[in-house]
């Protein structure tokens, strides 16, 4: 299973522009990511768990282990150029 994570925040500019066009793409590109947001101020626990201290982050996980990590400064091309990857190999 893949799954992405994002965290996020209300009052971080940067991943409600980011939010949007993440959400089109896996949509359209990739049904079978499992997508998880996460809001750090309502999961706080869970974003220090995942080491996450600025916004945005997303993280790719493969059964249950971290595979791939964008912090603050990334685009959702990079982010589905590694998805592809990580299918790809995946499929064989």
């Amino acid at each position: 299973m893949i799954e992405l994570l994002f965290f996020t925040g209300e009052h971080c500019g940067v991943c409600q522009a980011l939010k949007p066009k993440l959400l089109r793409a896996l949509a359209s590109n990739f049904p079978e990511v499992v997508l998880r947001v996460v809001d750090t101020k309502k999961e706080m626990e869970f974003a220090a768990q995942h080491l996450v201290f600025t916004l945005p982050v997303v993280i790719i996980l493969v059964e249950d282990k971290a595979q791939y990590r964008f912090a603050r400064s990334f685009s959702v091309y990079e982010v589905s150029e590694k998805l592809k990857r990580i299918i790809q190999l995946m499929d064989g």
